[in-house]
């Protein structure tokens, strides 16, 4: 006879628990767009939701080979960090994060000089170009802080440290993100300019914030047991 198999409950939990970040991920910036929409339909009306759709598209297609890199990297963390090499774990959070920051710098460059170049790909109508460029311009001020987030939130997941991933998913768009949409653009009549500027500002705090707590708790942790490691790289 076949041994029956049994779910582990607490494995599938936890397993479970570990994909969470990215679909919070999803999530959260699905509730952003709809907070999003409904502040720029009373400020600016149609022709700026249409100008977020396109960001929103701009940024998707900015922030895909940081997630590739992020996600590449995790089960490379993951396997290292099960063969007790702290070291290679430590490299390869490093190595990832440099690339994507000097990935950011670039698409961010790109975008700054070459406005239009991104703007068309989705329309052409010079209205709407002439109104998208500025708030692209706010849109993706500091772009490069996000693979801070990225890769904050990939040493977590990798490591098994899944609370912090989920609290940093929601911290950065639900904490800051949905508050500044709703209250920037009353502040010095900025309108729809303070719906622009809840993503940079969101980008430098949740940056910060989920790669500061890395360093603190992720890294100090491989510090501590390098010189017990076996294995030096």
């Amino acid at each position: 006879k076949l041994s029956t198999m049994k779910l582990d409950f607490a494995r599938v939990m936890h397993i479970s628990a570990l994909g969470l970040s990215s679909f919070m991920m999803s999530f959260t910036n699905s509730l952003v767009q709809i907070v999003c929409n409904k502040t720029l339909q009373q400020f600016g009306g149609d022709l700026y939701i249409s100008i977020m759709t396109i960001l929103n598209s701009v940024r998707e297609i900015a922030q895909t080979p940081i997630g590739g890199l992020t996600n590449g990297a995790s089960p490379v963390l993951s396997f290292n960090y099960g063969r007790k090499n702290y070291k290679a774990v430590k490299n390869g959070i490093w190595f990832a994060t440099a690339i994507g920051v000097c990935y950011t710098f670039c698409i961010w460059g790109a975008i700054f000089f070459f406005p239009k170049l991104f703007i068309r790909i989705f329309s052409r109508d010079a209205a709407l170009i002439e109104k998208a460029i500025p708030a692209l311009h706010i849109y993706f001020f500091g772009f490069f802080m996000m693979a801070l987030q990225f890769s904050g939130q990939c040493a977590f997941t990798s490591l098994g440290k899944a609370k912090n991933a989920i609290f940093f998913s929601i911290l950065r768009k639900v904490v800051i993100v949905v508050p500044l949409t709703l209250i920037l653009p009353h502040i010095g009549n900025l309108g729809v300019t303070g719906v622009f500027l809840a993503e940079p500002i969101s980008n430098v705090i949740g940056g910060i914030a989920c790669f500061g707590t890395m360093l603190l708790t992720v890294m100090s942790e491989l510090n501590q047991k390098i010189p017990s490691s076996g294995l030096s790289s």
